[in-house]
């Protein structure tokens, strides 16, 4: 059997030209940049060491250190309505969370099964941490959560921020 090597190499020119061209459709500045406008959010409950290996060991706050394990995330930011900041007096601020539906009714269930435990939140925004700690003392039936986050007032602006943008952009794929 006999190759023409110019029929494989015309061969090879276009699937190299094909590969290139692809290549420079795709900017990695353009997906950063979409990476860069969300954010994520977890909430986990508190629970007991687990031999399983399913719960871990977390520490939150960074000037009162709360040490406790946590199960694996019950709500993320599929589940997420909305956020806000609310600003109090002299500095002082909170993070509110309103959940769409699926979300009230599992902090309900939550919260009432599990009173007097602690919620655990983390998010990426883009780098991931804990970000505060809620303690379920009562029933939240209307499924918000209101906590004082663990980051200073520009880094809570921007948790709300994305997450606001993130709730969007969920929405869309959704409908």
């Amino acid at each position: 059997m006999k190759l023409r090597p110019l029929r494989f190499n015309s061969y090879l020119f276009v699937l190299t030209a094909a590969l290139l061209s692809a290549c420079e459709s795709t900017s990695p500045t353009g997906s950063a940049k979409a990476a860069s406008e969300v954010a994520t959010l977890r909430v986990h409950m508190e629970t007991h060491a687990d031999p399983m290996g399913r719960s871990r060991q977390i520490s939150v706050g960074r000037e009162e250190r709360q040490t406790f394990f946590v199960a694996p995330a019950m709500l993320s930011e599929r589940n997420l309505a909305a956020a806000r900041l609310l600003e109090g007096v002299e500095g002082q601020f909170a993070i509110q969370l309103q959940f769409d539906r699926d979300g009230v009714r599992e902090l309900e269930m939550m919260s009432m099964s599990y009173r007097g435990k602690r919620l655990a939140l983390g998010s990426q925004f883009p780098e991931p941490r804990w970000i505060g700690t809620v303690r379920m003392d009562r029933r939240i039936a209307d499924g918000t959560l209101l906590f004082r986050p663990d980051a200073t007032y520009e880094e809570a602006l921007r948790i709300v921020r994305l997450l606001n943008s993130t709730v969007e952009k969920l929405k869309k794929y959704k409908d």
